[in-house]
């Protein structure tokens, strides 16, 4: 057996060579074979609660930070004098509103 040193290297023989490329190619083989199999069998399957979850958290996402409807209303309210200027009224009013949840 002859050897060629190049540097700290030894050069691989036929037989390491012959080696390498049928364990590459038995690699190379394996990847081949799972891909093929991968396209056949994965799938995903979304549960119908998993697409009202989804659909529900863009129609948050969707919806305006503040909602104008309700700011207009509260300032309305509190320039016609209905909250704001009894604060034993208003706090009525909210404990009476927290009770009846």
């Amino acid at each position: 057996m002859s050897m060629k040193i190049d540097g700290n290297r030894q050069a691989p023989s036929t037989s390491d060579a012959e080696a390498t490329k049928r364990l590459d190619q038995a690699r190379k083989t394996e990847r081949t074979a799972v891909e093929r199999q991968t396209d056949k069998s994965d799938r995903v399957e979304v549960s119908k609660d998993a697409q009202l979850m989804t659909s529900a958290l863009k129609a948050a996402q969707d919806a305006p930070a503040v909602r104008q409807d309700v700011v207009e209303r509260a300032r309305q309210a509190l320039n016609n004098g209905e909250v704001g200027k009894d604060s034993r009224k208003l706090a009525d009013k909210l404990i009476d509103t927290l009770l009846n949840r």
